[in-house]
């Protein structure tokens, strides 16, 4: 006996070709109602998504801040928004704004916001993909960091990771053993 699903017009000459030839069928339906009620697992939101890699856009420019993390995505853009926010609280005038661009930040998402005065969009912050091992996760993220090369489905131009570093330059610090 041969199980297929069921397609309307389709299933009922293929089961006449399979009957001709002495193969008994039984057809299936894609959905059952079954289906349509019970989900075993409740879908993930992407805040509490963990050890991934996500994307940060810039509303100002075509820039993207790739980042990565083992921790939940949600406690990873808060962190991120609140070293924003100490730098650019206040009103800034030319010469304190010069004067923060010569600090180097924690990441390169708020170099970027607080050297070329631009504003980062949060609400666009997406996970771009998801890799268990640490070592792993940090040669795609690295891979992403390559401007001229499209690396990724998420078509993202690079701000690199580390604020002293330029798109295309990463270290990746990685031991093979056979």
């Amino acid at each position: 006996m041969v199980v297929v699903p069921y397609v309307k017009g389709l299933s009922e000459a293929f089961t006449r070709i399979l009957k001709s030839h002495g193969i008994a069928t039984a057809n299936c339906p894609h959905r059952t109602p079954w289906n349509f009620v019970v989900h075993p697992k409740d879908k993930v939101r992407n805040e509490e998504k963990t050890e991934l890699i996500y994307c940060v856009p810039c509303k100002n420019c075509s820039s993207y801040y790739v980042g990565e993390t083992g921790r939940k995505f949600g406690l990873r853009i808060k962190e991120h928004k609140k070293e924003m926010d100490s730098f650019t609280a206040g009103t800034q005038i030319q010469a304190s704004r010069a004067r923060e661009s010569s600090i180097t930040h924690k990441s390169a998402i708020t170099d970027h916001a607080v050297e070329e005065n631009h504003v980062i969009d949060w609400d666009k912050a997406k996970v771009v993909d998801r890799e268990a091992q640490r070592q792993t996760r940090w040669i795609k993220r690295g891979t992403l960091d390559q401007e001229d090369t499209i690396v990724h489905k998420s078509g993202c131009r690079i701000l690199p990771t580390q604020p002293h570093m330029r798109p295309g330059d990463f270290q990746v610090k990685c031991s093979i053993e056979l």
